[in-house]
């Protein structure tokens, strides 16, 4: 028996950060770090955050933009993480609901059906719950 790879997939979310937009949040969360922690800053407690800008982050990662799933909450300077709302066990993960998309775009340019797949295998480093595994999600929702 043959295993072949006939068609790949991406999901892209489709909120965009720039550098810019990255950088102007996190300015203003180094001046509220700084503003709060005063205190231990004047006294050597702790060490002052110190500005970032755009061209650093080009320069260093390369990066000038990013796709992400929740822009507001990583642009929050009081948060700078996502804000994703935490999904039941009866409706599918975050991870296999992206990954269901991706599956999607590979069976379509390989001509396939859910039908034609024998397997399922997922790899993740970040997990939205134990249980059932992302593959096991990914396989039902197909």
């Amino acid at each position: 028996m043959s295993v072949l790879i006939t068609g790949t997939g991406l999901y892209t979310p489709s909120q965009i950060i720039s550098n810019d937009e990255l950088v102007e949040s996190y300015n203003k969360f180094v001046d509220i770090y700084n503003l709060e922690n005063d205190k231990a800053i004047k006294s050597g407690e702790l060490e002052a955050l110190v500005y970032s800008d755009s061209d650093f982050i080009k320069k260093v990662s390369g990066i000038e933009q990013r796709f992400v799933l929740d822009k507001e909450g990583i642009l929050d300077p009081k948060r700078m993480r996502p804000s994703l709302k935490e999904r039941p066990n009866e409706e599918i993960s975050i991870q296999a609901e992206i990954a269901v998309d991706a599956c999607r775009q590979a069976m379509e340019r390989a001509g396939r059906s859910s039908d034609d797949i024998d397997a399922v295998i997922c790899g993740c480093a970040n997990l939205q719950r134990a249980y059932p595994a992302i593959a096991i999600e990914i396989q039902e929702s197909l």
